[in-house]
């Protein structure tokens, strides 16, 4: 980036702060990192060094492969580092020798400006020197970072599924690898003291003899407190972080799943669960953080007791001997210099054994991390050429078997004598003796619920964690659609193209299959329409159809479809399969590709190649459609039990949408800070306001009482000392024991009022705090419309959880401690500088406007990189969790490198702003030592200049105090800044809080009657909804409805017509609503609205659970007997599987069922609350479920909510043709209401279409 002469004065840094001061910093005004600080070189350097290490099996083979791939850069910072050691150790000398000159008035006074030109270039040297060690010591950092989050992405991409923990992933990259830069930024600290201290403790010898060994004793009683205290520390450390890493996981869960949790009414209920996470890891992190208080105060030992130590011995020693003059001037400060060089270091050495501690824990957390098991050593590997492989996992093995060349040129996949199962100590879930699938041919796999189908297919992609038997691909690269459709927060055509080059002629054609020209359309942005995180911005059908397109788009040779269509309306269905899969007019049989499609719809049975029933994961039947349909097997029952077809359209809307897309009302919310935000620039005094009335005045003014009290304690023995010197001057070795006794005291209080007040600051200040602060973060999230959730990251709510609250846990309460402490220092040293000659007072005014001035141009630049940083660390925390929702998708499409080079990318890019915040702050910690040395000269040139009318003890106390004050001047530039990073994410926490829209409004704080709603009327008075400002685009449009007690009432429509918008209103999920909708006589519009969620029974397509056991999640609210529980679980047919998996205490775990077992267990916790009120609304509740066990379902559900009133949103018309009603939607409007049988007999009604579409492929 410069020059010898730049990186000297770091003079590279100057056109950056002057952009910072003239405007606001951008990305794109940042600094590019150089090579070899990019993620990609970092990467590959550090995968090279571990498969060299890996083989040696060390216990810390991760501390030595980053050892190793840093190598030069650390070495690099070593000599600049011995020049800093060489120029701290001169201060003493130059000292001593100038107050002997001071002293001796026979002393020429060249000699004088002599000393002044040795004090300048000690003091520029040490400036110098540190600017050069601190530039290179902070890019080693950087590329330590780079290579650390680099590692943990790349590895997280080839776990094996089992092993994914999305969680653990973020807590790493955060918490750990934050705690890791911690303690490397001490490295050099350790080698450097190891030299400072021998010469510091053999010039102090040459002053008091062996006085010396009482410094050496304090140093080893401090060490020996440090050494033993690392490794609880560490356990400690273990235990806190754990503890994080639960809570960011469950957060991270509950922001995925959003709006079914609101929908549910189960906000209060896990927000109150995540509360109680933050308490307990609060409560974990206190033996850490008291651990943490006594290792400070015992880091303060060498500084202020050692010498209390030297002077004593040196007392004794002195009294033994005739004619000692005792502790004099020169004698006395030049030994108290020494010792500030011997205890100084240490200092930093026991905070370094503490933060190595919790680094060495975060390491081995890390290397663990990074030695899991690789999915290529157990799961299925294909290759490009339809070769096979061998890869084994344990004792079991998946042998890819080899065949003749003729048959390989025929088959693209075969499946003989395989076994697939989630566990290795549990029974195979799928048996398969022999299944294949010829190139170009199409296969369907049809089977009820919990058949095997989903773990079929993901064994075929080598995704099941146990596997045995002989499996073939005959490519490489296979196009994937899950069965929960994988999209990122960006926009549709970047969903579609996802890591290829755009083709204009292929995304149409891909675009008119998937049928997607018609929502386009409609979407106010068409396909740069952002689908928000997880696609909250885009209906069940919506998110299939551009997951569908994305498999289009690879041009795929073979292509696994797990029910891609069981969320489409029927006549949508009907295009999309006739555009994509019939044999004569499909896309993908037009290009001869291989496909296996898992579907619940008889009706697309006929244009098979292939049919295979799974059924208790086994190959029930497969054949032809011709040779299946009059088997008398399940097939033929599928086919005259039609229902299964998918007679009519899912939520075929916008979440939160009818003809268009809910982008949700534009909020500042949905964005991170705005670019033109000014307090980025000139900073926020209210942020200062809105913290300190979090901590509160007590906690504020005991606080300020234990700074004040340290600040003194600190500065007064050095005043002592010099009245101790004079008494002895006047009268040698008189009243030893009073000034030794007030000097030991004095030191003994200042070692524990620091104690003190660590013990007030990280340990009753940040509970305090912390736990407050993330509770209005939480609050401020769940009262949130779901808007915010359409335009807004995950990544970037989540690093609110995590990062920001990481920075008030770990650096917030223990930089506003030393930042404040420091300053008082300041203040205090500059009072006794002063006091060798009123002069030097003459300069403070001037020094306090270049100190403004310096400051003010620092603070401009430096607040907008702190923001930068924050905000550019969000990308990460995005693209991670994301990845690892999509991993089987991205590893089946062969992503997993083009995702590492889009990481490396994002690193890049939040590695330039954290590496030019350091740098900024280097470059004020040089500007500062300049003026040091400025000061130093100052003080050195008006002693010479009245040489003989100043004090030499007051000239002595002004130059040891400029020594502490380079060190204290350091603490409080890294401390300070480490408090505005900190402070920024206190800004960031109360800029959301304040700026997120809150969904409730006044007037909702009605309280309805226990039994609320007791009969279940629903009426609903012209009712319109509108997402965007235009009012006149209208979701729903004056709906006038009214639902009796007790009545069956299904909601139907097309595609855009209103569906999802309708229900949401009932659930006050929408915004811009007008008119009223009011059950059992209350407007719900007066209702808190957690209330009318609560109340009203809801069953979402979108099935969440709650961390915790499989009790909590049936019965969330406690109100069930263990009996009620059994029977309903009985009923759904799940009282098994949960009693396999270790009853209804064990914990609940994602992979326990399927996907149409967990809407049964949804639809059996909406049962156990049937009791709550009369209403209940069904979304798309059985999407997932086959028609055999639908019915059985349904008929379940007509006895348990006979008295109640329902409203179902229906998917396949079967499901509704016997209730009392069936509401027909289109553009937002009622346009049918009738008996649905009645409709359909009537002919030549939307109802009869719609009807009548599911013959179309019968027979």
């Amino acid at each position: 980036m410069a020059g010898l002469y730049g990186r000297g004065l770091l003079w590279w840094m100057n056109p950056l702060l002057k952009t910072g001061w003239r405007k606001l910093l951008t990305p794109g005004d940042l600094y590019e990192l150089d090579e070899p600080m990019g993620a990609a070189v970092l990467h590959e350097t550090f995968w090279r060094e571990w498969r060299d290490t890996k083989k040696g099996g060390r216990r810390y083979g991760l501390i030595m492969v980053c050892l190793k791939s840093l190598k030069w850069p650390l070495l690099y910072a070593v000599l600049p580092r011995l020049a800093l050691v060489v120029f701290t150790i001169c201060q003493p000398l130059v000292l001593g020798r100038f107050l002997e000159f001071l002293q001796d008035e026979r002393q020429s006074v060249s000699i004088g400006y002599g000393l002044i030109g040795a004090y300048g270039c000690v003091y520029l040297g040490i400036a110098l020197s540190t600017a050069f060690y601190s530039h290179q010591n902070t890019r080693t950092l950087a590329m330590l970072r780079g290579t650390l989050i680099s590692a943990i992405f790349s590895r997280s991409t080839g776990l094996a599924t089992g092993d994914v923990d999305d969680s653990a992933a973020v807590t790493l990259m955060s918490s750990d690898v934050d705690a890791i830069i911690r303690a490397w930024r001490e490295f050099h600290e350790i080698w450097a003291t190891m030299i400072q201290i021998p010469v510091a403790v053999w010039l102090l010898s040459t002053h008091i003899g062996w006085a010396c060994v009482g410094p050496l004793i304090i140093c080893g009683l401090g060490l020996a407190v440090s050494v033993f205290s690392g490794p609880p520390s560490k356990r400690y450390m273990m235990a806190w972080l754990s503890k994080i890493q639960q809570r960011i996981g469950i957060t991270s869960t509950m922001l995925g799943h959003i709006r079914s949790i609101k929908m549910s009414g189960l906000g209060p209920k896990l927000a109150g669960s995540i509360a109680r996470l933050r308490r307990d890891e609060i409560d974990a992190a206190a033996p850490f953080r008291m651990m943490a208080a006594v290792m400070a105060s015992t880091a303060q030992m060498p500084v202020l007791l050692s010498p209390v130590a030297a002077f004593a011995l040196f007392t004794l020693k002195e009294r033994g001997q005739e004619g000692g003059t005792g502790l004099d001037v020169t004698k006395m400060f030049t030994s108290l210099s020494l010792v500030i060089l011997l205890g100084q270091p240490l200092f930093w050495i026991f905070k370094a054994i503490l933060d190595a501690s919790a680094a060495l824990g975060c390491f081995g957390r890390i290397q663990g991390f990074l030695e899991k098991r690789l999915r290529d050593e157990s799961g299925v590997e294909s290759e490009a050429d339809g070769s096979t492989a061998q890869l084994s996992r344990g004792t079991q093995e998946i042998g890819l078997q080899e065949m003749g060349s003729r048959r390989q040129g025929m088959v693209d996949v075969a499946v003989h004598d395989a076994t697939f199962s989630w566990a290795s100590d549990g029974p195979p879930l799928v048996q398969i003796s022999n299944l294949e699938v010829e190139k170009g041919n199409l296969a369907i796999v049809v089977g009820p619920v919990a058949g095997g189908k989903t773990t079929l297919l993901k064994g075929l992609l080598g995704e099941v964690p146990s596997a045995t038997g002989h499996v073939y691909l005959g490519h490489q690269k296979v196009a994937f659609c899950e069965q929960t459709p994988w999209l990122v927060n960006d926009t549709i055509l970047k969903n579609i193209i996802a890591y290829d080059d755009y083709d204009e002629q292929l995304y149409r054609s891909v675009v008119h299959a998937c049928d997607l020209d018609k929502d386009f359309a409609r979407l106010e942005n068409g396909d740069q329409t952002v689908v928000g995180s997880k696609g909250i911005a885009l209906s069940g059908g919506q998110k299939q159809r551009v997951a569908l397109a994305r498999a289009l788009y690879s041009r795929p040779k073979l292509a696994l479809f797990d029910d891609p269509l069981s969320s489409l309306d029927n006549h949508t269905a009907e295009t999309v399969f006739n555009r994509v899969f019939a044999k004569n007019t499909g896309m993908l049989r037009q290009w001869g590709t291989t496909i296996v499609l898992v579907t619940q719809a008889a009706k697309f049975l006929p244009d098979a190649d292939k049919i295979v029933a799974l059924k208790d994961g086994c190959v029930a039947e497969q054949g032809t459609f011709e040779s299946l349909a009059k088997a008398g097997g399940y097939i033929e029952s599928l086919r005259h039990d039609n229902t299964a077809s998918q007679d009519q359209d899912a939520p075929e809307v916008a979440d939160q949408s009818s003809d268009r897309s809910e982008e949700g009302p534009k909020t500042k919310a949905a964005a991170p800070a705005h670019p033109t935000d000014k307090r980025r620039q000139r900073g926020d005094m209210k942020v200062y306001s809105y913290f300190f009335s979090t901590l509160g005045l007590t906690s504020l003014a005991a606080l300020l009482t234990c700074e004040v009290s340290w600040t003194f304690l600190s500065a007064f023995p050095t005043v002592w000392l010099n009245w101790w010197a004079i008494a002895n001057a006047e009268s040698p070795n008189q009243r030893i024991g009073y000034y030794l006794g007030v000097y030991a005291a004095l030191q003994i209080l200042a070692t524990l009022s620091f104690g003190i007040l660590m013990l007030t600051g990280i340990y009753f200040i940040a509970s305090r705090v912390g736990f407050r602060l993330h509770q209005r973060l939480l609050d401020t999230v769940m009262r949130a419309p779901l808007s915010l959730f359409t335009t807004t990251d995950i990544g970037s709510i989540t690093s609110r959880f995590s990062q920001d609250i990481g920075l008030l846990d770990n650096q917030l309460p223990l930089a506003l401690l030393v930042c404040i402490a420091n300053l008082f220092m300041v203040i205090s040293q500059a009072v006794l500088l002063a006091s060798s000659t009123g002069y030097l007072a003459v300069t403070f005014p001037f020094l306090a406007i270049l100190f403004f001035y310096i400051q003010r141009g620092y603070l401009r630049t430096s607040r907008q990189l702190r923001f930068l940083d924050l905000e550019e660390k969000a990308p990460v925390y995005t693209q991670f969790l994301e990845t690892l929702a999509g991993l089987v998708t991205i590893r089946a499409f062969g992503w997993a490198g083009a995702a590492k080079k889009h990481n490396h990318s994002l690193i890049d890019k939040s590695q330039r702003p954290f590496y030019l915040l350091l740098m900024v702050q280097q470059w004020l910690e040089l500007v500062l030592n300049l003026v040091t040395a400025a000061l130093a000269l100052i003080v050195v040139g008006l002693a010479v200049k009245l040489c003989g009318s100043v004090s030499a003890g007051l000239t002595g106390v002004s130059l040891v105090q400029l020594i502490t004050l380079a060190e204290t001047l350091k603490l409080l530039i890294q401390f300070w800044t480490s408090l505005e990073t900190s402070l920024g994410a206190v800004a960031r926490i109360k800029n959301f809080s304040e700026e997120t829209p809150d969904e409730r409004l006044p007037g909702e704080n009605g309280v309805p009657e226990p039994s609320w709603p007791a009969s279940g009327r629903f009426e609903m008075k012209g009712v319109s909804v509108s997402y965007s400002d235009d009012l006149e685009r209208k979701a729903l449009d004056g709906v006038e409805l009214v639902i009796e007690a007790g009545q069956k009432v299904g909601v139907v429509g097309r595609t855009g017509s209103g569906k999802s918008t309708f229900l949401l209103a009932l659930l006050r999920l929408v915004p811009n609503c007008s008119g009223s909708i009011v059950v059992d006589g209350v407007d719900i519009s007066t209702l808190p609205r957690d209330t009318v969620r609560q109340r009203i029974i809801t069953v979402s397509q979108d099935t969440f659970f709650l961390p915790g056991s499989v009790r909590l999640n049936i019965d969330p609210y406690d109100a069930a007997s263990t009996a009620a529980i059994e029977a309903v679980l009985r009923r759904v047919g799940l009282w098994d599987v949960v009693q396999e998996r270790g009853g209804l205490d064990a914990k609940f775990e994602d992979e326990m069922f399927s996907h149409g077992q967990r809407q049964l267990f949804s639809l059996a916790r909406a049962v156990l609350r049937k009791d709550t009120g009369r209403a209940v609304v069904f979304d798309e509740a059985t999407s997932s479920i086959d028609s055999h066990i639908e019915a059985v379902i349904r008929e379940f559900l007509d006895v348990e909510f006979r008295h109640h009133t329902v409203i179902w949103v229906a998917h396949r018309l079967e499901t509704i043709m016997d209730f009392d009603r069936v509401i027909v939607l289109e553009k937002g409007c009622v346009v049918e209401d009738g008996r649905p049988r009645d409709l359909v007999a009537a002919g030549r009604n939307r109802f009869n279409e719609l009807w009548a579409a599911r013959h179309r492929y019968e027979g």
